[in-house]
């Protein structure tokens, strides 16, 4: 089952917060309102959100610091500032601060969705990379263990089943689990673990890592 996206609504004015909120509900998203950037700073620190949208002039605590109170205490969330005109300082402090867009509070409802659909594959991507970078971390980490110790125990790239310690990978349903946890993986990373295990103790060049991922010649000049 999907879990349902958790989207935070910062505004001063009640009926932004209420369009806003309304707009995502209907289209399928779980809205929590904050009427200021305290009650949405004390929210951030109970509750886990997956995006926020974030008025940038408020009272006491405009936008910018809500965003920059909300990287310290969620650092993967997406955040959507909204905005009655553009600001070109703002748009660079926000660059500074990972703002994945600014929209405008004209913006139409339908172009709302899209970038908050937008940026929660952004945030899915970029968690997706680093579950990646730690699996690979930790098959470096199993692998340096096994190599102060002995030979590698990995399998040959003919068999079903692959292990290099705690990484397990099902090549015929093309599945990995490391610790006996099911990694979400897309069928690239797949091959890139596989092709990591399969050559278990060996560094390998980025011209070996896309060949084995991807099944195509590449120059070595293209890792620059």
């Amino acid at each position: 089952m999907t879990q349902v996206a958790q989207i935070l609504i910062v505004d001063d004015e009640a009926s932004i917060r209420l369009t806003l909120g309304a707009l995502l509900k209907r289209t399928g998203y779980d809205v929590t309102p904050a009427e200021n950037g305290m009650e949405a700073v004390a929210l951030l620190e109970k509750h886990s959100f997956d995006l926020m949208l974030v008025d940038l002039k408020m009272p006491v605590m405009d936008g910018m610091q809500v965003v920059a109170a909300a990287r310290k205490r969620q650092p993967d969330i997406a955040i959507i500032v909204l905005t009655g005109h553009g600001s070109l300082d703002t748009a660079v402090e926000g660059l500074h601060q990972g703002v994945f867009d600014y929209l405008l509070k004209t913006t139409e409802p339908a172009q709302v969705i899209e970038r908050v659909k937008a940026g929660l594959a952004s945030r899915s991507q970029r968690m997706r990379e680093r579950t990646l970078l730690d699996v690979v971390g930790a098959a470096v980490q199993e692998l340096r263990s096994t190599q102060s110790s002995g030979p590698a125990e990995a399998g040959t790239p003919n068999e079903r089943a692959i292990m290099v310690g705690a990484l397990h990978l099902d090549t015929w349903r093309q599945e990995a689990s490391l610790g006996g946890r099911t990694l979400a993986l897309t069928p690239t990373e797949f091959r890139v673990l596989l092709c990591l295990a399969e050559h278990a103790g060996t560094m390998l060049s980025y011209a070996h890592l896309v060949r084995c991922a991807q099944g195509y010649e590449t120059d070595e000049m293209e890792a620059g």
